[in-house]
């Protein structure tokens, strides 16, 4: 049977690219044809799927982990459009569980890749974002590009982060303008939140980003008043535009200061890659990432590509590590998950590889 596979990355622990080649080598052995596509919404695993598909050589940059300390990136400068993803200088799978503290966390050496690649001579910066241990409104990016912020007339030289955005009382965007002058951004991103309030970056991502109740609460008081600095300076309030609250609220920052126009990551790979095309030729589209509950069909990956397959009847079977309690998945025609049948969840974050090999095995598509 000919087979079309598009799953996104499982977080944290095994990457698009690694699932990809599973998918293939299990499935070729049962005799079907593959073509197994890494994909990603804006999060982990952009970069290595826009690669795979291109053929391109990536740009090694030395700049700022979350937490300051010096890391290695890379990204695409494919004729004059840089394509980057923020998860490799301020994602969660960069920092130890017990150091998560979105306080502390910034998005500063998202800032330094972007200045590499104009340096480079890009005109446009796509910007793929998700996966984020970041809570600063984009703010630490933002310092790094050149805008200045203020603490009643202190300039703040610290790295911006979840802490530092609260303490924000006037902005000077003078050099920000001089740099990014005639250039284009658009950001890729999975999610629609916005910046504030009980379904905002602070209520609905932070604990996962390590903040305790408590910590919750301050970034929302930080976020709010960041905001209100920000709409004063502007003369707009941007905190209710759709994606504001995307990947610790960098959505906002990119809004406000950037003039960018925020897109659907999978909307995006869809076009970009022509994947439309891959699934037109396909019996079967396998689709997947490491969790699915009811926000996966709010523009994630496997409910984007698996409704763009049902347009063209295709079946859909849906590919998982876990599978929250009474979600709905109409859109799926068969649905596995490794977590409980074929490994806890503690033995499936140790060797993802592994459980996810032994699920594809018993996987029928016919």
């Amino acid at each position: 049977m000919n087979i079309v596979a598009m799953i996104d990355s499982f977080k944290g622990t095994i990457s698009s690219l690694e699932i990809s080649l599973i998918i293939k080598q299990e499935l070729e052995k049962k005799g079907h044809i593959v073509n197994s596509i890494p994909i990603s919404d804006g999060g982990e695993g952009f970069i290595d799927s826009i690669k795979s598909h291109f053929s391109v050589d990536t740009i090694k940059v030395e700049t700022f982990g979350p937490l300051g300390d010096s890391i290695l990136c890379e990204y695409i400068l494919k004729d004059d459009i840089a394509y980057i993803e923020m998860n490799s200088a301020a994602g969660l799978s960069l920092i130890r569980k017990d150091k998560l503290n979105p306080l502390l966390t910034s998005t500063s050496g998202v800032g330094k890749i972007i200045k590499d690649a104009l340096k480079k001579g890009a005109k446009k910066i796509i910007l793929g974002v998700g996966g984020s241990s970041t809570n600063d409104g984009g703010s630490g990016m933002l310092q790094t590009l050149g805008v200045k912020f203020y603490n009643e007339g202190k300039l703040i030289v610290n790295k911006m982060n979840g802490e530092l955005i609260g303490k924000v009382t006037s902005i000077d965007i003078t050099k920000l303008q001089e740099v990014l002058s005639g250039i284009e951004f658009e950001i890729a991103s999975d999610v629609k939140n916005p910046l504030l309030g009980k379904n905002g970056s602070a209520y609905i991502y932070s604990p996962q980003k390590g903040a305790n109740q408590t910590q919750v609460q301050l970034l929302e008081e930080n976020m709010k008043s960041f905001s209100k600095v920000v709409e004063s300076h502007f003369g707009k309030d941007f905190s209710n535009e759709n994606g504001a609250g995307a990947a610790g609220g960098i959505g906002f920052g990119c809004l406000a200061f950037l003039n960018a126009e925020i897109s659907s990551g999978i909307g995006m790979m869809i076009e970009l890659l022509n994947l439309e095309e891959s699934i037109k030729k396909s019996s079967v589209l396998i689709v997947g990432e490491g969790k699915l509950d009811n926000q996966t069909k709010y523009g994630k990956a496997p409910s984007g590509l698996a409704k763009l397959a049902k347009k063209h009847n295709k079946k859909v079977i849906g590919v998982f590590a876990l599978i929250e309690k009474d979600t709905k998945c109409d859109y799926l025609d068969n649905v596995m998950a490794i977590v409980p049948k074929y490994a806890t969840m503690k033995e499936s974050t140790g060797n993802p590889a592994k459980y996810f090999t032994k699920m594809i095995r018993d996987l029928k598509i016919d």
